[in-house]
């Protein structure tokens, strides 16, 4: 059974190009925003409530959502952060967040904060930013199979 993960990212408070990416696509198991703003999220839990949303706090987020999530999909281990703790604008290579995310045992490790989409499948490990839906317009898609994990980019 396939699994279909749907990823945003600094929405800043602009939800309704979401809805209708989510509206356009079948079979959707979960939704993961990387946080800017995670009420963003909250509302999409509101407005898609079969779906289970996971989300983090960005650098814009008040809440006392977490600012770094570890959780299993279907065998696989996902780290998610907005990642403005660990340095992604300034490393072009993400090395402080690809470490923090081997530690964490990741498959897959998703950040935000950027607005640039990033999508590398190189060293074992799904490092993904599905940049910015508002600002870019574009969003990530992740599919599990057969024990078999893709990622990709798409743009609106």
């Amino acid at each position: 059974m396939c699994k279909r993960i749907l990823v945003f990212s600094d929405t800043h408070l602009s939800v309704e190009p979401c809805v209708k990416v989510i509206e356009s696509i079948p079979d959707i198991d979960m939704i993961i925003h990387a946080g800017d703003h995670s009420t963003d999220a909250q509302r999409l839990q509101k407005l898609f409530p079969d779906i289970p949303v996971k989300y983090v706090d960005g650098n814009c987020d008040f809440s006392i959502s977490p600012t770094d999530l570890i959780f299993e999909i279907s065998g696989k281990t996902f780290f998610v952060t907005h990642g403005h703790r660990y340095n992604v604008k300034y490393e072009s290579d993400y090395q402080t967040l690809r470490k923090k995310g081997i530690e964490a045992g990741a498959d897959v490790i998703i950040f935000g904060h950027t607005h640039v989409p990033f999508n590398d499948k190189s060293q074992g490990y799904i490092l993904l930013n599905p940049g910015s839906i508002k600002f870019g317009s574009t969003y990530g898609i992740i599919e599990i199979e057969n024990d078999k994990i893709g990622s990709a980019i798409i743009n609106c």
